[in-house]
């Protein structure tokens, strides 16, 4: 009876512990789940408004360090979407993970196009950009330098000297060919600068403008592309049903995110030089992706398995397509062009930072997975 009586005991603690377990571990899902969201929400929000503090002076002084570090963090979205996105969608699509993922490449790019079908936006992602910064100032010195100097050849030398000469020697051959020359290259002269003037004056005039409209379709591609994948990683960290598996998603969220967050900084700085309002709107908007995925999985948690297993993975691809249309067709295409504007040695310096940016997201990305 004794022996009994103990073990009904016994089993009755354990009844109560289990009991009286549950509500705590309850509460330290919840905890760890807001615990996420201020770690992610304001950790991705400084990292990208970091940027912000390098100044205009110093962008325009070290246009090279610049240049590296917009190519270290294309380096860090190439990989973002290819070995980090590419792989998740295909555990749950299998064979038509790449179809989706295409699907979102295809998508940004119709979206690119009818942007500048509809006059909204207009690209110069190659070389010629960057010629047609570069040349139409040199040839616009070089015309006004040219009529300057015709101008003052025929104020100071060339009428007064070719009024003695005719005044004296009228009948002199020599002398009247060589005023008929000096004429016609004065001539020749104004009628460049003026032509040039006239060919450039647009250019310059439309280049404010081409340039606002040119950063629409890239900012916007990458705030879509980026925001949607932080929608679904806060989405990921919501559904989950206990502390630690939160607390490990979080691990691995804010390892890359953080890195992402400053490589979009950096890239905004580029589009938003003297906007900082705008800049920290955007960031922002980044920074509350997971923030409001992490709300909706709290939501959701258990309601619908067909949210998680088809159209989270659908969402996923479309948004690592379009995160590789704006790296490969919007952020490399520029910073190449920019070898034209500068030293021609900048190439390999940034191959090497798209190539240090890609390996640094790529082991984040398999370790992270290992574990």
């Amino acid at each position: 009876m004794a022996s009994d009586t103990l073990k009904m005991e016994s089993s009755t603690l354990v009844t109560l512990a289990l009991n009286a377990s549950q509500p705590a571990e309850k509460i330290s899902q919840n905890e760890a789940k807001l615990l996420a969201i201020v770690v992610l929400g304001f950790g991705s929000f400084l990292c990208g408004v970091l940027p912000i503090y390098i100044s205009q002076r110093n962008r325009e002084r070290y246009p090279g360090t610049l240049s590296f570090l917009l190519c270290f963090g294309a380096g860090v979205l190439l990989a973002t979407a290819i070995v980090h996105m590419l792989p998740e969608i295909r555990e749950s699509l299998g064979e038509f993970a790449e179809i989706v993922f295409c699907g979102g490449f295809f998508l940004m790019y119709a979206i690119d196009e009818l942007m500048l079908f509809c006059g909204i936006g207009a690209h110069d992602h190659g070389e010629q950009g960057a010629l047609q910064q570069v040349r139409p100032y040199s040839v616009c010195e070089d015309s006004d330098a040219a009529s300057t100097s015709s101008r003052r050849e025929r104020r100071y030398g060339a009428n007064e000297e070719t009024k003695s000469l005719l005044g004296q020697q009228a009948n002199d051959p020599e002398n009247i060919i060589t005023h008929r020359s000096m004429e016609s290259v004065a001539g020749f002269a104004g009628n460049l600068s003026r032509r040039s003037s006239v060919s450039v004056q647009p250019q310059q005039q439309r280049s404010p403008t081409n340039a606002a409209e040119m950063q629409l379709t890239g900012v916007f591609g990458l705030l879509l592309a980026l925001c949607m994948h932080s929608l679904l990683e806060g989405l990921a960290i919501g559904v989950q049903n206990s502390g630690p598996k939160v607390l490990l998603l979080l691990g691995a969220v804010s390892a890359h995110k953080f890195v992402v967050g400053f490589a979009l900084g950096v890239e905004l700085c580029t589009y938003n030089a003297r906007q900082r309002c705008s800049h920290v709107l955007q960031v922002l908007t980044f920074s509350l992706g997971s923030v409001a995925g992490i709300g909706i999985g709290m939501g959701l948690d258990g309601l619908n398995e067909t949210l998680t297993n088809l159209i989270m993975p659908i969402l996923q691809g479309l948004a690592g397509g379009t995160l590789l249309y704006v790296t490969v067709s919007e952020v490399l295409p520029r910073e190449r062009a920019k070898r034209f504007v500068h030293t021609r040695g900048i190439g390999p310096i940034q191959f090497i930072a798209v190539a240090l940016g890609f390996s640094l997201m790529s082991v984040l990305s398999l370790v992270l997975t290992d574990e």
